[in-house]
């Protein structure tokens, strides 16, 4: 049953982060893990249940830098799951607050993955949790236009966009 169960999770990690909650049937999940719609029931349980499961929020990797190059940091990170044609976490993470059915978890999820880590690199008083949101505030904005909106220009002037964007996140997390 741990494949099929691998199998089921998958499937509605992929389905719900691409089409979110409500648009997702336990059949789509069974017909995307090649498995019977009953068999997903019994591995995983009830669509919500299975959703709250999957609806993980992955940490904002923090390079192990010098604080002063952190923001051109994470703005090459966004660059590298983008042209890896890797999942973006954090539009995921957007998808994922947008159609939950218990949208609590996922800010819970999305507060401790990415803004939670940054401010205890900042020093982790009041001050750097206001640059932490801040400053994750203009990585979401930034992968969100990158995947979601196409942002041409930017995705052919890498380079020039880490260095600038790089720069305003950088004064975000320094002010």
């Amino acid at each position: 049953m741990s494949r099929a169960r691998d199998a089921a999770l998958a499937a509605a990690a992929a389905l719900f982060s691409e089409r979110g909650y409500s648009q997702v049937t336990i059949r789509d999940i069974a017909a995307l893990a090649e498995l019977s719609p009953a068999m997903v029931m019994k591995c995983v349980g009830n669509k919500q249940e299975l959703f709250l499961e999957v609806a993980t929020v992955e940490p904002l990797p923090l390079p192990a830098c010098p604080s002063s190059d952190l923001g051109q940091a994470l703005v090459r990170d966004i660059f590298d799951r983008f042209y890896a044609d890797t999942v973006e976490p954090m539009t995921r993470a957007i998808m994922l607050r947008l159609t939950a059915p218990d949208h609590q978890s996922v800010i819970q999820h999305f507060t401790s993955g990415y803004v939670d880590p940054l401010t205890e690199r900042l020093g982790g008083d009041v001050d750097a949790r206001l640059r932490a949101e801040l400053a994750v505030s203009a990585l979401v904005g930034f992968a969100t236009m990158l995947r979601i909106f196409g942002a041409d220009a930017c995705s052919q002037r890498s380079d020039e966009v880490v260095r600038r964007y790089g720069k305003l996140v950088q004064h975000l997390l320094d002010s």
